[in-house]
């Protein structure tokens, strides 16, 4: 049976879902802390240093207050690929979907499966903005059944009542034959923590590239004219056909991924030079601040974030930041997600050590001959994390 509400009752759930609120809470465009508690007399001299003058950075020093951090910036509003450091994107999708769920779920009018994969395929036609209409598909809208325990209180992704075990998936590799026997919350997990392609583009087909750049519309983090480049539109590959979701009789397959989006980057080099993936430094760090700050979706959506992230352990991918700052001191905390395209590099990296508690933001990460020396991707990227742990430090 059809779906059936009335005006009233759909505006109420219109009020409810982030992308259609009339006030959303965007998030601030970062600038440069200045007087006092600037950092650009410890920091400046990097953004000099021919190793590094033409990387974007950004640093978030949030030693000495969470809710009030310094910030540096350098080349913030130019435009890179992410790499695989685009793949926060789809968690941050991912966590704001729950958070409008359980919002729906809320008001008593949705309850079945079906009912809320109908209400998430229609409900988004009632915007006025075009991009935002773009979700108002069966074929690519958020898949509400294939995501969600709907019996849960409160709803969670499939699998997320089940500790993960860490020590077998970090030794996963998945293939479209093998997505299925993974729930969501793995896949999650595998995305953040192990970048797996495939998990990442099975996650981008459930919840549908229409959704997640609404959702980073929404936070502002796409917003060229302020400096925001982040519009992650893509999966990393495409669904091999008729691979189901799940190992249930009769499961729904995997959809193929729609509604891409390609912007201008200045790393590539064809006849176009566009991305589907393009980030800046400034939407970077303005996504490590909220993160911080519990500010995505709630201390909630948050968590699960900084669960799903690399962390100090060898059962999560590594970080070149990381790995700089570990040649200086031991790493106590971390939250961190490395992307590699080719010789590409980009950094999203939360860290914690000898007493300093601060983000690193860093794209363009690429070989450079400097003088006499050539220096390359890796190395350029541990550099940087020593380079800036040291200015940090009193």
């Amino acid at each position: 049976m059809a779906l059936t509400l009335t005006e009233a009752q759909k505006q109420r759930i219109e009020d409810e879902l982030f992308a259609l609120k009339s006030l959303s809470s965007p998030l601030p465009t970062p600038k440069n802390t200045t007087g006092a508690n600037s950092l650009a007399a410890k920091l400046d001299p990097i953004a000099a240093d021919p190793k590094f003058n033409d990387i974007g950075i950004g640093v978030v020093d949030f030693t000495a207050s969470m809710s009030s951090p310094k910030i540096w910036l350098h080349n913030q509003d130019k435009a890179w690929r992410t790499g695989s450091a685009g793949k926060i994107f789809i968690l941050l999708a991912a966590v704001q979907l729950r958070d409008d769920v359980r919002k729906v779920k809320a008001t008593g009018l949705v309850s079945s499966a079906a009912d809320f994969d109908e209400l998430f395929a229609t409900i988004w036609k009632r915007s006025k903005n075009t991009k935002i209409q773009e979700i108002a598909d069966m074929q690519s809208s958020p898949r509400i059944s294939t995501i969600f325990d709907l019996s849960k209180s409160p709803i969670n992704f499939f699998g997320a009542d089940v500790p993960l075990n860490r020590a077998t998936l970090q030794h996963v590799h998945l293939g479209w034959s093998t997505a299925k026997d993974f729930t969501f919350w793995e896949r999650m997990w595998l995305v953040g923590s192990q970048s797996d392609n495939v998990a990442s583009s099975a996650c981008v087909s459930e919840i549908g590239a229409a959704y997640m750049k609404a959702v980073q519309r929404a936070y502002k983090l796409f917003d060229p004219p302020n400096g925001m480049h982040c519009l992650l539109s893509s999966g990393y590959g495409g669904p091999a056909k008729n691979s189901p979701v799940n190992t249930s009789a009769g499961a729904p397959t995997f959809r193929a991924i729609r509604n891409q989006e390609l912007h201008k980057v200045i790393d590539f080099h064809d006849k176009t030079n566009m991305s589907n993936q393009p980030a800046s430094v400034a939407g970077m760090t303005a996504y490590m601040i909220a993160l911080m700050q519990d500010k995505l979706a709630g201390v909630d959506g948050c968590t699960t974030l900084k669960t799903h992230l690399a962390d100090t352990t060898n059962e999560t991918t590594t970080s070149l930041i990381f790995e700089g700052v570990q040649q200086v001191d031991p790493v106590t905390k971390a939250h961190t997600k490395l992307g590699i395209l080719g010789t590409l590099r980009c950094e999203f990296a939360y860290i914690e050590s000898a007493g300093l508690k601060y983000g690193v933001l860093a794209m363009g990460i690429l070989p450079k001959q400097v003088g006499s020396t050539f220096i390359d991707q890796k190395k350029r990227g541990r550099d940087l994390g020593k380079a800036i742990h040291l200015a940090l430090k009193p």
